[in-house]
């Protein structure tokens, strides 16, 4: 068997770490560079390029990048590089094999299985989404873990008594908090919340916009439309966001954005961190809001937490700290490499899980209720199409569920059971995961015959639905794991793993020639 690592695929940038005596380690890359950014492109010679190098081609070449696909996973967006398109999973995938192939490099072993972390708010779809990424790139994904969670596991606490920490995780692209109970090497989630699209991305478009105002209130022209210049802007911009980290001024120069006639307009300003901040922190309440329901889900108040736990790189931002701070004052607000200590957590869990000596046991939540569509009584009579919670959020994973239901009319011989995540009384406005019929039933008055539908979901996230008729005995089944809800099949994932892995072949050949 080979090497067991942790990894946190990022919507800006992604880690990988291993386990030595106990301890976890970030892996660097042959140049000593830690961070993986989460970029993906082609050159104009056709060649793949990963991490810094299409990072660098950004600004100069956006319709040959692809940057925070993670936005992307779960659906069926695709983007074109080169000669094909490519789902959200496969853009993963190449930057899972990258961070594989810099395992195995420095290890000087084969890497074969990962734990993969994604945000607590995370849904089925984007889970399962994940983890046909790590397939693809050639990895056994022994767990999808959360990445609060996984933050969680890398404080050392060591206290017999028992601590109830918040982990506030704003990194590039999603947003989570989740109330943890560390007692011991016992870490237990009791609640989450989250915003899966928000994050540095959307205070990075927050400065871009501001920046082409400023430029048309200068020149009385507007920054050109165009996808190369508003790239060059949207990377200035990313620049000034982490510049006013460190200093409450900074000057954006961006020379050559646009001309007027014969003459070159350039962008020279000077950004205030005061104007940033008020750019930001109408979205920073949002998560204000998040900390407060997941204290609620918890049966918590303010009062009742311990720590405070900043996680991901947009917890640098100085107002970040400070509203949480005056959000829960009187809690210490701790941080500790905030970009690494979700990938450190994944590398401990990844531990666990392959049999090595770690004191660490892990208990997680589901974040999202699960349940079925079903004619339930109501003040106004029995009405069909709501929302019956069979497993709700923040329940303790794995578990195993069920409820029994009635027929709604007589001589019903079919039933179907629709599958939805989601906290709407309506089940429509939930999020759909798949659908199954159980035919052949006895033919009885309406609400004579049961049906019993059991859940069943695992660590992994995935879901098993059971319905059994309690008479005679008809059933049927469902794994949230098909095709049905937008997955890919296993020929698919064979198509794309072997595509994958001939573009770094590819790639690799052509960097031979040129040695």
């Amino acid at each position: 068997m080979g090497q067991v690592v942790g990894i946190d695929l990022g919507t800006t940038n992604s880690v990988v770490a291993a386990l030595e005596d106990g301890q976890p380690w970030v892996i660097p890359d042959e140049e000593g560079d830690l961070l993986l950014p989460s970029y993906v492109g082609i050159s104009d010679t056709g060649q793949l390029l990963v991490g810094q190098a299409a990072l660098r081609q950004y600004a100069a070449a956006p319709e040959r990048t692809v940057k925070s696909i993670k936005r992307q996973m779960g659906t069926d967006h695709t983007v074109t590089l080169g000669d094909r398109s490519y789902r959200p999973q496969e853009i993963s995938a190449i930057i899972l094999r990258s961070l594989k192939q810099r395992a195995e490099t420095i290890l000087e072993t084969a890497v074969t299985q990962a734990v993969i972390t994604v945000p607590a708010y995370f849904t089925d779809a984007q889970r399962q989404a994940t983890k046909e990424a790590g397939e693809i790139a050639g990895f056994e994904v022994l767990q999808i873990l959360n990445e609060p969670t996984a933050a969680a596991l890398v404080f050392d606490i060591r206290s017999e008594e028992t601590e109830n920490v918040l982990v506030y995780d704003l990194g590039g692209g999603t947003f989570d908090v989740s109330i943890v109970e560390i007692t011991g090497d016992v870490t237990e989630v009791l609640a989450s919340h989250g915003n899966n699209r928000l994050g540095g991305d959307d205070f990075d478009r927050q400065l871009q916009r501001h920046l082409s105002d400023r430029f048309l209130q200068i020149h009385e022209s507007p920054v050109p439309n165009d996808a190369a210049t508003q790239a060059r802007l949207l990377r200035t911009a990313e620049q000034a966001k982490i510049a006013l980290s460190d200093n409450a001024f900074t000057t954006v120069r961006e020379p050559f954005l646009a001309s007027k006639g014969e003459t070159a307009l350039h962008l020279e300003v000077e950004i205030a961190r005061e104007d940033f901040e008020g750019l930001i922190k109408p979205l920073l309440k949002e998560t204000l809001d998040a900390i407060d329901r997941a204290l609620s889900d918890a049966e918590m108040t303010a009062d009742d937490i311990d720590r405070v736990i900043l996680v991901g790189g947009s917890t640098r931002i100085p107002l970040v700290q400070h509203l949480v701070e005056n959000h829960l004052p009187d809690t210490p607000v701790n941080s500790f490499e905030p970009d690494l200590c979700v990938g450190l957590g994944a590398a401990l869990q990844a531990g666990v899980l392959a049999g090595e000596a770690v004191d660490s046991i892990l208990v997680d939540v589901i974040p999202h209720s699960l349940g079925i569509a079903a004619v339930m009584d109501t003040p106004m009579g029995p009405m069909p199409g709501l929302f019956s919670t069979i497993i709700p959020r923040n329940s303790v994973i794995p578990t195993s569920r069920s409820e029994v239901y009635s027929t709604a009319v007589d001589r019903q011989d079919t039933v179907e059971i629709e599958v939805f995540q989601g906290e709407n009384a309506i089940a429509r406005e939930n999020v759909p995961l798949g659908s199954f019929r159980v035919e052949g039933l006895p033919p009885k008055p309406a609400g004579a015959l049961q049906v019993e539908v059991h859940f069943d979901f695992d660590l992994n996230g995935i879901l098993t639905v059971t319905a059994t008729e309690k008479g005679k005995g008809q059933q049927n089944s469902l794994v949230v794991n098909d095709a049905e809800t937008g997955r890919l099949s296993s020929h698919e994932l064979n198509q794309a793993r072997d595509a994958i892995a001939a573009l770094f072949d590819t790639s690799a050949a052509s960097d031979d020639e040129e040695e």
